[in-house]
């Protein structure tokens, strides 16, 4: 018989603060086609290319972001 003790923890996700660590990426993918936007450390940049390409496809307004 095997016993097991359980510890249950709140954990939280957050960016890497550590100066070493690398820049975040930010990519944007429009889910009603297969257009996705460049890879930027600036999320200003994902987000300007979202804003174009609704401009350009009005019912295009969902997006999601990954981390690749």
């Amino acid at each position: 018989m095997t016993r097991s003790v359980f510890r249950y923890l709140r954990w939280t996700m957050a960016p890497e603060t550590a100066p070493e660590a690398p820049e975040m990426v930010h990519e944007l993918e429009c889910m009603s086609c297969d257009a996705a936007a460049d890879p930027s450390e600036e999320f200003e940049t994902a987000r300007d290319w979202a804003f174009s390409h609704t401009g350009q496809h009005p019912s295009h307004r969902g997006y999601r972001e990954t981390a690749p």
